[in-house]
């Protein structure tokens, strides 16, 4: 008797289960952007209001002209109200899964009402709801003296100066957070320098950029021209698509396409990187490998320590995508500096295609054989491919290259760690080539870091001072030679991780690139080549209110002491 009232209980409980996850929970949405902190818009096109509440727009509105007369403050308080409210909701919700519920959004088991409310930003009956939370909102920005930088033109602008109402990309930003040499200035350009293009196409070779002194937050939206190359490519496939990156976090464009990929029959693989543990480096990566099933990983690999570093995409066996950028929302807007190469080549293709089937097949890091063939020449661009462990790509490619070099190097890249690179580019060096590196602020801090010794040797090395990482990869080398890649220069990139680098021959290709690294060059105050610029603080401009976590302290903009600390 009692094992027939189990049964029945445990088919009971398998029904109620089988109802929760086959029935559609249609109040699931996610939050695709923010028009006003009382005004997020959901991925179904509807932008949820909190009635009877409302907060100041984030522009110079009629709504913000009437509520600041009311509450006698300026409209330029209003503005800056606005735009800081609607930062303080995008890191909220941003990307988040909610749920409606008695008019409110509901994520994990928090209220975003009740957030709202006692945020400072939110206004009820034309009043403030919490008086107190508002005073001291509006006491933070008399304090903070706040500027506005226009991303497009690298101008500042005081709050009051007319020219502010006609911007359409900008940022808002305290006074002290913007470098000390034009704090009293009311109009000035950091530096008069034509921006360049971010893309050229040379036919069969097409190389993007993203550029991180014009994108000091980052969004979800596939912004940059490194994430429409890809989406276009997705789009456009017709067979299959192999994807071997790092991680993922979400892109909604990106996710949209490859299910409409997957409707239209084409075959998608996913190769990418766990810990021991099972575990990856970016949020929504297991939600990616929920929508394309046909996905493996290196947990299977011998070699805990050693990591699935590339970023490349394979369209039909004929179009190649690769290079530094990972299939993250800090790369897809452009917020990291970044670069891809797409190369229209069945050839191509099929080199990293050898790469890729020994991955899908369960072979990972110093287990895979090294691949054949993998020298190309793609309408009169000359390509080498290289692919870590197996190819030694430091010692094979990277040095050599360092070693004929003659009239300079140029190296943007996240990090260098490796002994013998660095004494490269030391000998080089002294025998008279031009060396300049951009490396990125957080790496600059790391204990194996060479941008020092480098210094000490004479080489100009600049830490960036921006929101977002310097994450290129690459070397630019007299005007013929472009690297680029996945791999970092480090002792694991060379000899342990799953990585990929291209040597490119092609002057026009190179002199392209040359350009947009001397421009970011000029962009970075030349206090940085003797100082590390601190990855968030005052030293890293946006990097107190992009919602980003720039030093991994757990601490995000106004949390970090370094901050907090910030002189008004």
């Amino acid at each position: 008797m009692l094992k027939k009232i189990l049964s029945i209980s445990l088919i009971v409980l398998l029904f109620i289960l089988a109802l929760f996850f086959l029935i559609p929970r249609n109040n699931e949405y996610k939050v695709i952007s923010i028009k006003s902190p009382d005004m997020p818009v959901l991925d179904s096109g509807e932008i949820f209001s909190l009635k009877d509440y409302t907060s100041f727009d984030p522009d110079f509105t009629q709504r913000n002209k009437e509520l600041a007369s009311e509450l006698s403050i300026s409209e330029e308080e209003a503005f800056i109200l606005g735009n800081l409210g609607k930062y303080w909701a995008e890191n909220l919700i941003r990307g988040r899964n909610v749920f409606i519920k008695n008019n409110d959004l509901i994520y994990y088991k928090y209220s975003y009402k009740t957030k709202f409310l006692y945020s400072g930003f939110c206004l009820y009956n034309s009043k403030p709801y919490n008086q107190e939370a508002f005073e001291k909102r509006l006491n933070d920005i008399r304090k903070g003296n706040y500027q506005i930088l226009d991303l497009d033109t690298d101008f500042y602008y005081r709050p009051d100066n007319p020219e502010v109402r006609k911007l359409k990309n900008f940022i808002i930003l305290k006074k002290s957070h913007i470098p000390k040499d034009i704090q009293n200035l009311r109009f000035h350009p950091i530096i008069k320098i034509n921006t360049p293009k971010l893309k050229l196409d040379s036919g069969s070779v097409k190389i993007y950029f993203s550029d991180l002194t014009t994108k000091l937050k980052p969004d979800r939206n596939c912004s940059s021209d490194i994430c429409k190359e890809i989406l276009l490519n997705i789009q456009q496939a017709q067979k299959s698509i192999d994807i071997a990156i790092y991680g993922y976090s979400t892109v909604p464009e990106i996710e949209k396409a490859l299910e409409a990929a997957l409707k239209r029959g084409v075959k998608i693989r996913l190769v990418y990187d766990v810990d021991s543990k099972g575990k990856n480096i970016y949020e929504n990566t297991f939600s990616l490998t929920k929508l394309l099933s046909d996905n493996t990983n290196d947990l299977i690999s011998p070699e805990p320590n050693a990591i699935m570093h590339n970023k490349f995409y394979i369209f039909d066996n004929k179009i190649l995508i690769t290079g530094s950028a990972n299939l993250s929302h800090t790369d897809m807007s452009g917020f990291n500096t970044n670069n891809i190469i797409v190369i229209n080549s069945p050839y191509a293709a099929n080199i990293y295609n050898q790469e890729f089937e020994q991955m899908y097949g369960g072979r990972f890091h110093t287990g895979k054989n090294p691949v054949t063939g993998s020298e190309v020449n793609i309408s009169g661009t000359n390509l080498q491919v290289y692919f870590s462990p197996r190819d030694m790509a430091l010692k094979n490619a990277v040095i050599p290259m360092i070693e004929k070099a003659q009239k300079y190097i140029y190296i943007p890249t996240f990090l260098i760690t490796d002994n013998k690179t660095s004494e490269a580019l030391i000998r080089a060096k002294s025998r008279g080539v031009d060396i300049k590196i951009i490396v990125d602020a957080l790496n600059a801090s790391a204990k194996y870091s060479k941008h020092q010794l480098l210094r000490n040797a004479g080489i100009l090395v600049k830490t960036e001072n921006y929101a977002g990482k310097m994450h290129s990869k690459s070397m630019i080398i007299d005007d013929k030679y472009t690297l680029i890649g996945s791999m970092n220069f480090s002792y694991s990139g060379e000899n342990k991780n799953d990585e990929n680098l291209i040597v490119i021959e092609n002057p026009k290709i190179t002199k392209f690139y040359k350009s947009f690294f001397l421009y970011q060059w000029n962009k970075i105050d030349n206090k940085w080549l003797k100082y590390n610029a601190r990855s968030e603080g005052k030293d890293s401009i946006g990097s107190c209110t992009d919602g980003i976590d720039n030093n991994y302290d757990g601490l995000t903009d106004m949390e970090d002491s370094a901050c907090k600390t910030i002189s008004n």
